[in-house]
C-alpha cells in the first residue's frame, strides 16, 4: 500500500536529481567533503558547489570562491586544506585553495586556458595541474587572464586561420579539429605566491598526471614518442619537475589511456610505479577488439616490468567499461592499499562492478574479490587505516558513499544522495536473468525495470535500450532515464549482448557486435523477457540506443518487424562516412585494393536496407558530433522519406552544439527527452 502512494517520477526529475563527485572522507572528525550538483532555479542550469558533511551533526558547511561553478575538491595530506576550482566571471576555471581551519579562500592561478586535473604534492607544498597550451605560447601570457573583448578577438583571428591537415588524428569529438594548444603539465606553489611553471614540453598531450612520493618528481601518460593515431594508449614518462628531464619508462608497453584511463600510482616507498598496461605489443594486431588491460609493477626507470594481475574465472580485465553507472565521478580507479602491499582495482564481473585486490609482490597475483553485489562502483578515495571510500548504486537507488574495509569487505554506508526525493518517488527495481546464446557460444545476462506502481493484470508497453560501444556494458547501476521511461508507463529493457566486455575474452570480441550475432542475441532476449514477464505487451515494443545502440537500432530496423517504434540516436548508418569524416579514421589495410574496401564499406552499412524499415523512426543528433558524424543522420533521413509513403512517419531532430552526446544543455536536454518520450506514446 506505501509503495502505491508514491509518485512516478519523470524527466522532470532530472532537475531535482543530486549529483555526487570527488568524495574524500575525514575519518578523524567523520566529515565527508564532496562536490554536490543540483539543477539552479535562477540560471536555469545545474550548478555544483563542494560541500563538508558534518555526519554527527548533519550540517553542510559549503566551500568555495564564489564562483558560478565549483568542483574537483582535493584533500590536503594534513587535511587541513582543500584545493578545487572554481569558474570565476571574466576568469574562467581557475585554482583556489581553502583552509578549513581559518576558512581563508585563496585564488592560485590565472591560466587563460583555465585548468584541470589539480593534484597535491604529498608534502602539501605544491600542485600539480594540467591546462592548454603550445611551446610557442609564453608562460606569462598563459597564466594572464584575458580581456573579454582580447579573448573575443583571439577566438575571431584563430577561426579565420586556415586548417593545415598532414596526419591522422587531426580532430577529436567534443574538440574538433586539432589546435596548436595541446595538454601540457604545470606545477604551482600551493602558497599562491609564485607563478605557476610549466615542466613539459613538446607537440604532445601530457595528461593523467601523479606526484612521486619524494614530492620532486611526478609521472604523467602522454603520446610524445607513440602512435598520436592509435588514441587508446600512450607512454608513461617520469619527470624531475625541477629540471624538466623526462625519462621514457615504458617504451614497448602502452599504457592505457582511453576511454577509461588508469591514473599511474606509486608504492609508498617510492620504488615501484603501478599502472595499466594494454594487451598488446602491436596496433597491426588490434582487430578493432578493445585490448584487455592487466596491471604492472614498475620501476621509474623503466628496467624492472612484472605483471601482478591474473585473468581468473571472476576477474577478465582490470579496467571497467559500465555504460549506465554515473556515480564516483572524480574518484581513482586504481589505489595502493593503506599497508602498501596490494593493489585495489575497479572492474566488471558479469554486470556487477567490484572492487578486486592483488598483491604488490610475491609470486602469486590472482586478484581476490573484496566486493560482492550488484553495485555500480566507478573508483575510489585514498584508503588510510584499513579503509577506502567508494560510490555505489542499485538500479532503484541513486549514488551514494560507503567506506569499504580492505580486508574483510565489510561497508558502511555515509551518505546517501537524494534521499528525500526516493522517499516520495516509486522509483522500480530491475530483476536480471541470464540465457544461453541460440548457437552455445556463451550467455547473454539481461535486465527488465517494469513500469512504476505496475498494476497486476495489465500489459504495458516496453522500450528496448541497446547501450553504446560496443564493449561497454549495462550495470546494476541507477539509470535516471530508465527511471523517467518506467514513471511514465513503460518497461525498460535492457542486455548486454556479444561485444560487450565483463563476461570474458570471447564473449568481448568485436565480430559478434557486426556479424548479426549481437542483433540475434538482442532478439532472443526480447523473446525471453516476453516470456519472463506476463505483463509486457509483445505488441507494444519500441527499439533505441545511442551511438553503436544507435547502429543497431537502424541494423534492427531492416531486419524485423517486431517492433512498432524506432529512435535512433548520435548512430552510425554509413560506413564510408565514418571512415572518412569520424574522428576514428577507417583502415583499408586488409583488401587487396581500395575500390574493393571502399564497396565492401557500403555493401555492409545499414543505409543499404532502409527501405525494408516498417515502422515509424526518430533520428536524434549532435551537430557537432564528429565520432558519428552528423552527415550520417541527414542521409538516414532522406534515404527513410525516399524510401517510403509521404505519409510514413520519419523525423530528424538535430541538437546545434552538441557532439556525440546527448545534449548538456537542460533546455535541449528537457526537449530531447520529450520528443523521445511522444514518439514512444504516440506509436506504442
Amino acid at each position: 500500500m506505501e509503495q502505491n502512494k508514491k509518485k512516478n517520477s519523470g524527466f522532470g526529475d532530472f532537475d531535482k536529481k543530486e549529483g555526487i563527485s570527488f568524495g574524500h572522507y575525514l575519518e578523524e572528525s567523520d566529515q565527508l567533503l564532496f562536490a554536490d550538483s543540483s539543477y539552479d532555479e535562477e540560471t536555469g542550469r545545474r550548478r555544483s558547489e563542494i560541500v563538508l558533511l558534518d555526519r554527527k551533526t548533519g550540517g553542510r558547511k559549503r566551500i568555495g570562491a564564489g564562483g558560478e561553478g565549483e568542483g574537483n575538491p582535493c584533500l590536503s595530506p594534513d587535511e587541513k586544506r582543500v584545493l578545487f576550482l572554481s569558474t570565476v566571471q571574466g576568469q574562467g576555471r581557475q585554482l583556489f585553495v581553502y583552509d578549513l581551519e581559518t576558512d581563508v579562500c585563496t585564488q592560485i592561478t590565472t591560466m587563460r586556458f583555465g585548468l584541470m586535473d589539480p593534484l597535491w604534492s604529498p608534502d602539501g607544498t605544491k600542485i600539480l595541474f594540467t591546462s592548454s597550451g603550445s611551446d610557442l605560447m609564453d608562460e606569462d601570457w598563459l597564466q594572464t587572464v584575458a580581456d573579454p573583448k582580447e579573448e573575443a578577438r583571439y577566438r575571431r583571428e584563430r577561426a579565420k586561420e586556415p586548417v593545415v591537415i598532414t596526419d591522422f588524428s587531426y580532430k577529436f569529438d567534443g574538440l574538433g579539429f586539432a589546435q596548436p594548444e595541446v595538454m601540457h603539465l604545470w606545477v604551482v606553489e600551493a602558497d599562491g605566491l609564485t607563478k605557476a611553471r610549466r615542466i613539459t614540453a613538446g607537440k604532445a598531450n601530457f595528461m593523467h598526471g601523479a606526484w612521486a612520493p619524494d614530492s620532486k618528481h611526478v609521472l604523467c601518460e602522454s603520446n610524445l614518442y607513440c602512435d598520436k593515431a592509435l588514441g587508446i594508449a600512450m607512454d608513461l614518462l617520469y619527470i624531475d619537475i625541477e629540471t624538466c628531464k623526462m625519462v621514457r619508462v615504458t617504451e614497448d608497453k602502452m599504457v592505457v589511456s582511453y576511454p577509461n584511463p588508469v591514473r599511474p600510482v606509486f608504492t609508498p616507498d617510492g620504488k615501484y610505479i603501478i599502472i595499466g598496461i594494454l594487451d598488446y605489443t602491436d596496433r597491426k594486431d588490434l582487430d578493432g577488439t578493445y585490448p584487455s588491460c592487466t596491471l604492472y609493477r614498475v620501476t621509474p626507470d623503466g628496467k624492472e616490468l612484472t605483471p601482478i594481475s591474473e585473468k581468473t574465472d571472476e576477474c577478465f580485465d582490470t579496467v571497467q567499461f559500465a555504460y549506465n553507472a554515473g556515480c564516483g565521478a572524480g574518484l581513482e580507479k586504481v589505489r595502493v592499499s593503506s599497508d602498501g602491499q596490494y593493489v585495489l582495482f575497479h572492474t566488471s564481473s558479469r554486470g556487477e562492478c567490484r572492487i578486486f585486490k592483488t598483491p604488490i609482490y610475491g609470486e602469486d597475483h590472482k586478484p581476490v574479490s573484496l566486493t560482492r553485489g550488484k553495485y555500480a562502483h566507478n573508483g575510489m578515495g585514498e584508503p588510510k587505516n584499513g579503509k577506502v571510500l567508494l560510490s555505489q548504486s542499485e538500479t532503484d537507488v541513486p549514488e551514494s558513499y560507503v567506506l569499504l574495509d580492505e580486508i574483510t569487505g565489510e561497508t558502511e554506508l555515509l551518505y546517501q544522495s537524494n534521499a528525500d526525493w526516493t522517499v516520495k518517488k516509486a522509483l522500480s527495481r530491475a530483476e536480471d536473468f541470464f540465457f544461453d546464446c541460440l548457437d552455445g557460444i556463451s550467455k547473454v545476462h539481461g535486465f527488465c525495470l517494469p513500469p512504476q506502481n505496475r498494476e497486476a493484470g495489465k500489459k504495458y508497453p516496453c522500450i528496448v535500450y541497446v547501450h553504446g560501444g560496443p564493449h561497454p556494458f549495462y550495470t546494476y547501476g541507477f539509470d535516471m532515464e530508465m527511471q523517467a521511461f518506467a514513471g511514465n508507463g513503460f518497461g525498460v529493457l535492457f542486455c548486454n549482448p556479444r561485444g560487450s566486455s565483463g563476461y570474458g575474452d570471447e564473449h568481448r570480441k568485436i565480430e559478434y557486435a557486426f556479424d548479426g550475432s549481437a542483433y540475434i542475441d538482442i532478439m532472443q532476449f526480447v523473446s525471453e523477457a516476453v516470456r519472463r514477464f506476463d505483463w509486457i505487451d509483445a505488441d507494444r515494443l519500441g527499439l533505441t540506443g545511442g551511438s553503436y545502440g544507435g547502429y543497431m537500432t537502424n541494423y534492427a530496423a531492416s531486419r524485423t518487424r517486431r517492433f512498432k517504434a524506432f529512435i535512433t540516436q548520435r548512430s552510425i548508418s554509413n560506413d564510408l562516412i565514418n571512415y572518412a569524416s569520424s574522428d576514428m579514421q577507417g583502415d583499408s589495410s586488409a583488401y587487396p585494393t581500395f575500390g574493393e574496401f571502399m564497396d565492401h564499406e557500403v555493401e555492409r552499412s545499414v543505409i543499404c536496407g532502409m527501405e525494408k524499415v516498417s515502422a515509424p523512426f526518430l533520428i536524434l543528433h549532435g551537430v557537432d558530433d564528429l565520432r558519428c558524424p552528423v552527415e550520417g543522420a541527414h542521409q538516414l533521413f532522406v534515404a527513410l522519406k525516399d524510401s517510403h509513403p509521404e505519409d510514413f512517419p520519419v523525423k530528424l531532430v538535430l541538437y546545434p552544439h552538441c557532439a556525440h552526446n546527448q545534449p548538456t544543455h537542460p533546455g535541449q536536454l528537457r526537449h530531447y527527452y520529450q520528443t523521445m518520450l511522444d514518439w514512444f506514446k504516440a506509436y506504442l
